[in-house]
């Protein structure tokens, strides 16, 4: 019998992210092995149902963080924060265990179907065909190490029918293999620009970045910066308007040499919305997250200095005078936005509660927000999601280099970074201090873009900053005489964060303990 590869749907899906597949989208779209494989337009529809790992729009991990705040307390996310709904062996929020094995093993299917096929194609599309998928792979594998301890089942190739034991990797074979996949897919897939590369598609740097991602949190430095400095020939850069980076559209694409790793949606076709359910009430949005204080705090001032509720002048007017990133992804009280001022004192439609449906912290997400959807009518975006951009790869860079000694390096990088917002060049003399820096860059830089929880855990800081602690949140207070004044509060309502240092190793789910012997429980969670 000839086994039957499904193409799904996503596939339709995946090609807008790739700008060229003419493909009505079919409910029906299962294929015989051999038409799947009998042409390379088959095979590249096959690969494109794997773009979807690289897929979604911004999530909500930073609500496990510091930097955002879910805003109707009942959540799920905020049943966690706060210790209600603790992690276990059978109940994890961040649990993708079974999802990315699977992921896992359809690229082992892909790929023992290429070798078996492999003839009927030339050996550069084979190579790109093998490079993509085993990307993909890298990025399912990565998604587990990151949460399980780079300890998991590790299949290379396609397990026998019927297989189930199967003991969890090392982490060193996680990685290797990680960087194994990553490596093969630099070296055959086009190069940024090559001709005939479509708006989307992997390249050789997007290969270098995500290795070099990898292994940041498999702390091998220099590969990390060896991989990052790769993607820093592509000829790759930041983009001139930082606000502007992220309003891309696939309606109206701009030259963007920023981006690495990317996903474009289409109005109507496929989009999302981000916008209708975190924008402020006015908009018609339903306000579910909103920044804390703890990270609008955290924007410097444009000359550089740290922003301080102890300076009585910056207390005063504490949204004046800011770096260009504080105006491109907040709106705070007394701001405009959509054409009209936005208020957010007690009492006002858009102003400060602890209920829900309205900011819990006194503030509202900018960046991210499409600034053409009209006030009261919102609808679904279709703005670019970047999986990665060229300023991470130079936090990265930064990171590694200064985790060996390379303070130069580490600053010139760091400070490119800065540049691009105009704020002046800063300078550390320790390992100690620079990370103080790359930390605080990193939280400003890649807000709301799901790095954040993710960077405190590996960075042994999570049980510090998330645990006993309670986030913080402005309420202003409009005077007699239209005026504001601003208090500091707890927006957290009084309840205390609760994070386990077990937490930075997730458990091994119960089921995969129950119907596989061989696979052993992580003895903290024992």
């Amino acid at each position: 019998m000839k086994t039957r590869n499904k193409i799904s749907a996503i596939v339709v899906a995946t090609c807008l992210s790739l700008g060229s597949c003419n493909v009505d989208p079919e409910l029906t779209s299962e294929y015989p092995e051999d038409v799947a494989w009998s042409n390379e337009t088959n095979v590249q529809l096959y690969i494109n149902g794997f773009y979807s790992l690289i897929a979604g729009y911004y999530n909500s991990d930073d609500c496990y963080a510091d930097i955002t705040k879910e805003n109707n307390p009942t959540t799920n996310i905020n049943a966690f924060i706060f210790g209600n709904t603790p992690i276990t062996p059978a109940s994890n929020p961040f649990d993708v265990w079974g999802n990315r094995h699977t992921w896992q093993i359809n690229c082992c299917r892909f790929l023992a179907g290429l070798e078996e096929h492999r003839a009927n194609f030339s050996e550069t599309f084979a190579n790109q065909a093998e490079a993509q998928v085993r990307f993909f792979r890298a990025v399912a594998n990565f998604d587990l190490a990151k949460r399980y301890g780079a300890s998991f089942i590790l299949y290379k190739e396609l397990p026998g029918v019927g297989e189930r034991e199967h003991a969890r990797c090392t982490p060193e074979e996680c990685w290797n293999f990680i960087a194994e996949d990553l490596k093969f897919a630099a070296e055959h897939l086009p190069v940024k620009g090559a001709e005939g590369l479509q708006l989307g598609e992997l390249t050789s740097g997007a290969a270098w970045g995500m290795l070099a991602r990898a292994m940041l949190y498999a702390e091998r430095w220099e590969d990390a910066s060896n991989a990052a400095a790769e993607v820093m020939k592509q000829g790759y850069e930041l983009y001139s308007d930082y606000g502007k980076l992220f309003l891309n559209s696939r309606n109206a694409p701009v030259a963007n040499d920023e981006s690495i790793i990317e996903f474009g949606y289409q109005y109507q076709t496929l989009d999302y919305s981000f916008d209708y359910f975190n924008c402020p009430p006015s908009d018609g949005g339903y306000a579910e997250v909103s920044p804390t204080e703890d990270l609008v705090s955290a924007y410097e001032m444009a000359d550089g200095r740290e922003f301080s509720w102890d300076d009585p002048d910056m207390a005063a007017n504490p949204y004046e005078g800011r770096e260009p990133r504080f105006y491109a992804s907040i709106l705070y009280n007394g701001c405009e936005w959509k054409g009209e001022t936005l208020y957010t004192y007690e009492g006002s439609q858009d102003g400060y509660a602890l209920g829900g449906g309205t900011t819990s912290t006194g503030y509202y997400m900018r960046k991210l927000f499409d600034p053409t959807l009209p006030k009261g009518e919102m609808h679904a975006c279709d703005l670019t999601y970047y999986y990665m951009r060229y300023a991470e790869v130079l936090l990265i860079y930064a990171e590694a280099m200064a985790m060996q000694d390379k303070l130069t390096e580490a600053l010139s990088a760091l400070n490119e970074v800065r540049d691009r917002v105009d704020l002046p060049p800063v300078d550390a003399t320790t390992q100690t201090d620079f990370m103080r820096l790359l930390r605080h860059e990193r939280m400003v830089e890649l807000a709301f873009e799901g790095h954040r929880f993710w960077d405190l855990r590996r960075w042994g800081l999570a049980s510090t900053v998330l645990n006993d602690t309670h986030m913080t949140g402005v309420k202003p207070v409009k005077e007699s005489d239209g005026s504001f004044t601003y208090e500091l509060v707890d927006c957290d309502a009084g309840k205390t964060r609760v994070y386990l240092e077990k937490y930075d190793r997730f458990p091994v789910p119960i089921s995969e303990i129950q119907q596989n012997p061989a696979c052993e429980q992580f003895d903290e969670w024992k």
